[in-house]
């Protein structure tokens, strides 16, 4: 879903400079490429309130959705404006690409789709409570609830994948619970 109106970048919260990030327009990450973009939204994340198990959760989503790749285009199929793209995989692609256009940021710049969804994911209505994960989205960034029925409460009330694959997701969550620093040195 795309936010509502217009709003800044905001750099120095959520910018790209000075990152290590991987940026593909468009294919599959590898394990340590998929580790440095992880790490990258630990550490933006993290300062904002963000918790390690919903960080985990997100990231195990992310990595079934994108392989974590704000570049990559669902099917790898660049110019797809139907089908997903992004970290997160909005679908239709205009349903962030028109936002990100709107406020200045570049489709692959991943400090706009952080933004987006650190900000905007439950006011656009793209995070939608369900009874089995009765969770609001910023009780959900700060919860420290297990990881793996945050993982499932992510697919749930955010993704709502046609295929959810939760083992692939579930395992991903725990893999970055036990690979990333949360200490905030990043």
């Amino acid at each position: 879903m795309t936010g509502g109106g217009d709003h800044p970048k905001h750099e120095e919260q959520e910018g790209s400079d000075n990152m290590a990030w991987t940026i593909v327009e468009s294919r599959a990450l590898n394990t340590q490429e998929m580790a440095g973009n992880a790490q990258e939204i630990v550490n933006i994340w993290s300062t904002q309130g963000w918790t390690r198990n919903p960080l985990c959760a997100i990231l195990g989503n992310m990595v079934r959705e994108s392989s974590i790749n704000p570049g990559r285009w669902q099917g790898d199929n660049v110019g797809n404006w139907n089908g997903g793209f992004g970290l997160v995989q909005w679908t239709p692609a205009t349903n962030y690409t028109n936002w990100a256009n709107a406020n200045g940021y570049e489709r692959t710049d991943p400090a706009g789709q952080l933004y987006w969804i650190n900000n905007l994911s439950q006011s656009s209505g793209q995070w939608i409570i369900t009874s089995e994960y009765p969770i609001s989205w910023n009780d959900f960034k700060n919860s420290t609830k297990d990881i793996e029925w945050l993982t499932r409460a992510f697919e749930a009330n955010f993704e709502r994948a046609g295929v959810p694959a939760m083992d692939e997701r579930i395992h991903w969550a725990k893999y970055w619970n036990e690979h990333l620093d949360f200490s905030g040195s990043g």
